[in-house]
């Protein structure tokens, strides 16, 4: 119905009126103003990578989430979670991880403030609503919000459109993959007005087990265009219930593991590949587990195959899913205004509501880990029960955004002032025990138990100057001063706990920080007829986040991560082809990683090291040798160094710990080679992409142990286009698009990312110095495919 209703509003707004070439141009540039302050431009010495709205709008249609299409970009890994792209995902830059990297709509900061991640999954269809991208790897030029410590995404949102129009697409594929939009503008209403929407929303069953899911996004714009001036309103919101695999394909269950020769039983298993060959490559131990015979050993079928069995409530029902739910919407009204040909202003008032849950079954689990002590009705001590846990959030984001840009023949100088706020509460309910008496006992007439409550606030707020300068014709001098405060506060009770002999009582968090911060940024750039030579030093600060100050319980504070960027690149751009090269060094000071130590709360810990690096070089190039045929190709080519590093290994399953020093080894999850390789065949309305993948093989821990690793992995997709063009056709229907997506096509079975968990046992029988194993993979789905219809009106 409201495909219907959108349609006809805007059919109704066809009325015929023209808008003229200057208008759009000027709404065009107006547009460019608003990103401008947080983007690097043309001739900045910095490595970037920018994607246009044709190819934002292609990818729309396949509800996948937008690190996918970042990920055919230099240095960037994506997956997700159901093992198709839809719903939950992630992505790396350069090897850092989503809270290393800046991402801003329209020069909002998006990043979660407390945990500063961006979690696409509630950005469901995001590509439709933009028009253009830039991605700026390492710390690049001052940003609004948190850090960029890998690299930072700018998020445009598309120019109003001044003619009246409507969209409508639909896509479906494998694994019942639905994705649906409506668009519409009414066009120049009164000279002045225009008002546009949009809704769109994903379904599918994923490919693991259990993740099941729908996602969506919506939108509604008001716009009011005068004389050298814009105010703009704008309203997105997004949905999500999604079927949760955040443990992936896990290599057996419980404390079972079938790494090969755990226990002295030789398995074969020692990746994904081995699990999928099994019949475990859809196994999710948040949905299932693996049965096991009467000796404790894992049962088989006829075919050789691990057999898996969902879990039961205690009425007999099967246990659904694990679930994320989240609800979000954002509130921006920004203003442009372009005074002269070498002024502009820009300001944005943005609010941000969010709110969500994820409801988990924890199986066999200690009702310690919920602060519960239990006995029976006979004085029995109850140790274990199966739990259902309901953890969620509320969030409160507002701020302002003001930037002013000077131009002209020879200066480019941007002011930029941000100011936000973030409230926050965290909760947590025990909302199912399968222990019917001790269900009766904690949950009376069947309320729910909360188990934690804590409330969080955090101030950021920043200020930067950058300057642009052309001299000599062919140079550019940059400079780039930012300096920014952080306070974090956060109170309450958390959902970890101490134990005394009168039980157990949760940690109290009263955690006060505030930092100072100053971030510069210089460069020099030469470009003459075609050419283009580049170098330049960056320096950047990061605060914790939450995590860090919560899971560390009695031990000390995290300090702020520190990193130095250096970049040296060239470019050519020639009539059909193009190259480049850039060479980067990131020297960081207090980066975060994880040594395998517990703290006394039983959270594994996360530990400033002193030093650490990642070092790189990364290519890219183009050739058109005809009207019809393009190639094109990038490379990241990578080294990722942790200098001095001390794992602390747990030994048999105790608090203690073995350290073992390393000296040089590979930083987790940073595969040393990226490779992307495009042929595009193109002719009148008919388009054929394909595109090959190739990711190296990274480790899971920062113990450059083989056996905790992922192997390399190559995969192919290819995407069919059909344009056909019904300008002047009856039913306002102007042109048809039709499209299908093929991925995979190899039908390559690989995981993309993953973790590891081992232990030293004394006792024989154990691979790798006696080592118990235990990894979980993040996997990508074989062959799949996705067909989609777009009109236009």
């Amino acid at each position: 119905m409201k495909k219907v209703v959108l349609l006809a509003v805007a059919c109704f707004c066809m009325v015929g009126m023209k808008a003229q070439t200057e208008d759009t141009l000027a709404s065009q540039e107006l547009q460019e103003v608003i990103v401008a302050g947080v983007r690097a431009p043309k001739n900045a010495p910095y490595a970037v990578a920018n994607i246009g709205k044709s190819e934002l709008e292609s990818f729309s249609k396949s509800g996948r989430e937008l690190p996918f299409l970042f990920s055919r970009t230099p240095g960037v890994l994506a997956w997700g979670e159901n093992g198709l792209g839809t719903g939950t995902a992630a992505m790396r830059i350069r090897g850092a991880a989503g809270s290393r990297i800046n991402v801003t709509l329209d020069g909002v900061a998006l990043n979660s403030p407390e945990d500063q991640t961006v979690f696409w999954a509630n950005m469901n269809s995001y590509a439709a609503l933009l028009g253009s991208v830039q991605i700026q790897r390492g710390i690049g030029t001052s940003t609004n919000g948190d850090g960029a410590f890998g690299g930072s995404i700018s998020l445009a949102t598309i120019a109003p459109s001044l003619m009246p129009s409507a969209k409508i697409s639909g896509a479906y594929g494998s694994y019942n993959t639905y994705n649906t939009g409506v668009s519409f503008s009414t066009g120049l209403l009164g000279n002045h007005l225009i008002f546009d929407g949009a809704y769109h929303e994903t379904s599918t069953d994923g490919f693991i087990h259990g993740t099941k899911g729908r996602s969506g996004s919506y939108y509604g714009g008001l716009t009011f265009l005068g004389n050298g001036f814009q105010i703009r309103y704008k309203n997105i919101g997004n949905f999500e219930k999604t079927g949760q695999a955040w443990n992936g394909v896990v290599m057996g269950s419980g404390d079972l593991s079938l790494f090969d020769g755990t226990y002295g039983t030789k398995t074969g298993i020692r990746n994904y590949k081995n699990l999928y060959d099994k019949g475990l490559g859809k196994f999710n131990s948040l949905y299932e587990y693996i049965v096991t015979n009467a000796d404790g050993s894992f049962a088989k079928d006829a075919n050789g195959n691990y057999i898996t069995e969902r879990y039961k409530m205690r009425d007999g029902s099967y246990w659904n899913k694990t679930t994320d739910n989240f609800y979000q919407n954002h509130n921006i009204l920004s203003a442009v205004w372009q005074p002269s040909a070498h002024w502009s202003h820009n300001i944005a008032l943005h609010y941000t509501y969010g709110f969500g849950y994820y409801s988990e079954l924890k199986p066999n689990s200690k009702f310690s880990k919920f602060g519960l002590t239990f006995y029976d009705g006979n004085g029995n001590f109850v140790k274990k029960s199966d739990f259902i846990r309901k953890k969620g959030l509320s969030q409160h984001t507002y701020g302002a955004v003001y930037n002013v840009n000077y131009k002209d023949e020879n200066w480019d100088v941007i002011g930029g002032l941000n100011l936000q706020q973030f409230r926050g509460d965290h909760f947590g309910f025990v909302t199912y025990i399968k222990n019917e008496e001790a269900d009766a006992k904690f949950r009376p007439n069947g309320k729910d138990y909360k188990y934690y409550d804590s409330d969080a606030t955090k101030f950021d707020y920043s200020g930067f100057m950058k300057a642009n300068y052309h001299f000599n014709n062919y140079w550019n001098a940059f400079a780039d001063l930012q300096y920014r405060y952080v306070e974090y506060k956060t109170s309450g009770i958390n959902d970890r706990f101490y134990s005394d002999k009168n039980g157990y009582y949760n940690q109290k968090l009263a955690v006060v920080e505030r930092y100072n911060f100053v971030n510069p940024k210089a460069g020099i750039s030469f470009f003459k007829d075609g050419h283009k030579a580049y170098a330049s030093i960056a320096y950047a600060n990061r605060e914790p986040e939450r995590n860090n100050f919560t899971d560390n319980g009695k031990y000390g504070g995290p300090s702020p991560e520190r990193l130095t960027d250096y970049e040296l690149g060239y470019q050519y751009m020639g009539s059909n082809w193009h190259a480049g090269v850039n060479f980067y060094y990131m020297d960081y000071t207090n980066q975060f990683v994880q040594t395998g130590e517990l703290s006394d709360i039983g959270e594994t810990l996360t530990t400033n090291i002193k030093s650490s690096y990642r070092m790189g070089a990364e290519f890219v190039a183009g050739w058109s040798p005809l009207s019809w045929l393009t190639v094109e190709g990038n490379a990241a080519l990578s080294k990722n160094v942790v200098k001095d590093f001390d794992e602390m290994a747990s030994e048999n399953w105790e608090d203690s710990f073995r350290k073992i020093h390393y000296s040089h080894s590979t930083l987790a999850f940073s595969p040393s080679a990226i490779l992307n390789g495009f042929l595009n065949l193109h002719y009148k309305g008919a388009q054929v992409v394909w595109h090959t993948n190739f990711v190296s093989s990274q480790y899971l821990d920062n113990t450059e142990n083989t056996s905790r690793s992922l192997p390399c992995f190559s995969q192919s997709n290819i995407n069919l286009s059909y344009n056909l063009n019904l300008t002047g056709k009856r039913l306002g229907v102007k042109e048809i698009v039709f499209g299908v997506d093929l991925y995979n096509v190899f039908n390559r079975h690989y995981a993309i990312s993953g973790w590891a968990y081992d232990t030293i046992l004394d006792a024989d029988g154990h691979p790798n110095e006696n080592r118990y194993t235990q990894l979980g993979f993040i996997p990508a789905a074989g062959f799949n495919m996705m067909g989609n219809i777009t009109l236009r009106f």
